[in-house]
């Protein structure tokens, strides 16, 4: 493993390579695969969503296991010390700084993190198991899906169940330096970005795209709710939150609503939107997963 070199920075993904992804005779289901677990992780933690975002919470995993697999016994200084993650976290605007220790003590009281050597002369934690099996989950859902989409890769098998292999473990340097570098998956949709980061945003205009003809084959009903009764039920908000989020989309050329009525129609827009952002991620995953293999052997 090679923490100290550039060589597992790859590429933000470009347009040329989001667009390639999108014409892949298998996006779609593996489009389906992420959204339904997406789907899945969001309803169970729903709780959650109500301290942080899902995009936030994402972020602080990542930069938590990033910092956490960057460690080196020679270098007192590295890993996951306080100091560090403050500077991810404001830096990748996160959270502000004065909310930092706020949320290194919550890490800490729900299980996600816990002290290293209180010997130590720096404040370095460590990710309990319970951090590493939620992230290493999701990035094995992930990996799922790129493995689904180019038919020939198997890196969803190479993560493991325990420990931190060398190429999980060069995998999270990759996605750690790419997201450090700039790489956010709504850059390829920007007209999500407001909705982004309303609460249950994403997961509702998942459905939404899930509801439309060419995907709602690909998934059961119950992942693809479509009146606004249905939603504020699935994410556990009200349904004047919903209809606000829904009136975002309206705005951003998205779907119709039609008046007091419960249903949406679906504009070409929003499968467009949605599809670059989950393309940008298959591709960030798939050019993570091959920088790592190449590392490692």
């Amino acid at each position: 493993m090679d923490n100290g070199t550039s060589t597992l920075t790859p590429p933000v993904p470009s347009p040329d390579a989001i667009t390639a992804v999108r014409r892949e005779p298998r996006f779609k289901p593996a489009l389906a695969v992420l959204a339904a677990d997406n789907l899945a992780y969001y309803q169970r933690r729903w709780l959650a969503n109500r301290v942080l975002n899902d995009r936030a919470r994402f972020g602080i995993a990542l930069a938590s296991m990033f910092l956490h697999v960057s460690y080196r016994p020679d270098d007192p200084n590295s890993g996951l010390t306080a100091a560090r993650f403050r500077d991810i976290c404001v830096g990748a605007g996160l959270c502000g700084g004065g909310r930092v220790e706020g949320l290194l003590m919550l890490l800490r009281a729900t299980g996600f993190l816990e002290r290293a050597d209180r010997s130590e002369p720096v404040r370095r934690f460590v990710p309990t198991p319970k951090l590493i099996a939620l992230h290493r989950g999701r990035n094995r859902q992930l990996l799922s899906a790129v493995d689904l989409l180019r038919g020939d890769t198997h890196f969803a098998d190479r993560i493991g169940n325990e420990g931190e292999s060398g190429f999980y473990q060069n995998f999270l340097l990759a996605m750690g330096r790419m997201f450090l570098a700039g790489y956010r998956m709504v850059n390829a949709a920007p007209e999500l970005k407001q909705i982004a980061d309303r609460d249950a945003g994403m997961p509702m205009m998942i459905c939404a795209l899930l509801a439309s003809p060419d995907y709602a084959a690909l998934v059961p009903e119950e992942m693809r709710p479509a009146t606004v009764s249905d939603l504020a039920r699935r994410f556990g908000v009200s349904r004047r939150h919903v209809r606000s989020v829904q009136r975002d989309a309206e705005s951003a050329g998205l779907l119709v609503r039609h008046g007091d009525s419960e249903q949406v129609t679906v504009l070409p827009a929003l499968i467009d939107a949605v599809e670059n952002f989950v393309a940008s991620a298959l591709v960030m995953i798939e050019s993570c997963a091959r920088a790592a293999a190449a590392q490692e052997g």
